[in-house]
């Protein structure tokens, strides 16, 4: 791909860190886009700019442009789309059978509750944004009991050896926020191992305690507040001595 130049030098581990550079897909969209973005898409969009944020390994800034060309990495290497990937290499094994990665027109999501997003005093409902088919760094339906059994899986070996767990949960590179680092996906803060998302309609928010193996999962159908706070108040119940967090 002719991608800008400097993107010559980035490796698996700047898009993991969101050290790459890359330009955010989000960032260059064109106004008023309707049709869905896939993650092929993605990439073509990062050809047709010229420089990046900052050269690869020399900086930090969120970009899921790096999340979504890891998506293509993994289609290359298994030979089959991600989406099935994910299927068959995860949720299968895992028996997480409220989970899979939806597109619009794809296989329907049982028993799913949809977006609200604000509107004046109220509430609307919402659902599918032109970004949410992108599946590198989103787009995964699932629940509280899946997401449960995918905690427990990353305990032990059924996902990811010792070696690789490793990386994964170390904190790499130094983020915007004080005291908190990002690994392999994960945001590292003291005691604590946490992500946040958000797409039309929804907020949530897990933080895994390993030391303690406690995790809070936040899933919320509404575009506010950010949940973070509130899973954080929840942990304290459970951990004397951590901080709540703001109210």
């Amino acid at each position: 791909p002719s991608l800008p130049r400097a993107a010559d030098a980035i490796t698996l581990r700047h898009l993991l860190t969101h050290s790459s550079g890359l330009v955010d897909y989000e960032d260059v969209m064109a106004p008023g886009t309707t049709t869905q973005l896939r993650d092929a898409d993605v990439l073509g969009l990062l050809e047709q700019q010229q420089q990046t944020y900052f050269f690869p390994g020399q900086g930090y800034r969120y970009s899921n442009s790096g999340y979504a060309l890891l998506a293509l990495v993994v289609e290359r290497a298994s030979g089959q789309d991600f989406a099935g990937f994910l299927q068959q290499r995860i949720f299968e094994p895992l028996g997480m059978a409220q989970s899979l990665a939806h597109v619009a027109g794809g296989p329907p999501v049982a028993d799913r509750a949809y977006g609200h997003s604000a509107a004046g005093e109220g509430w609307i409902r919402t659902d599918q944004s032109p970004t949410s088919a992108v599946l590198g760094d989103g787009g995964v339906y699932s629940s509280i009991r899946d997401l449960a059994r995918w905690d427990a899986a990353l305990y032990d070996d059924r996902l990811l050896g010792d070696a690789l767990r490793d990386l994964m949960f170390s904190g790499w590179v130094a983020t915007d926020a004080p005291g908190v680092r990002y690994g392999f996906g994960w945001r590292v803060s003291g005691d604590s191992v946490w992500h946040s998302g958000e797409t039309i309609g929804f907020r949530n928010v897990l933080i895994r305690y390993p030391r303690q193996r406690l995790t809070v999962v936040v899933l919320s159908n509404r575009d506010d507040p950010e949940p973070h706070a509130l899973a954080r108040r929840i942990a304290a119940l459970y951990l004397p001595g951590q901080p709540e967090g703001p109210r």
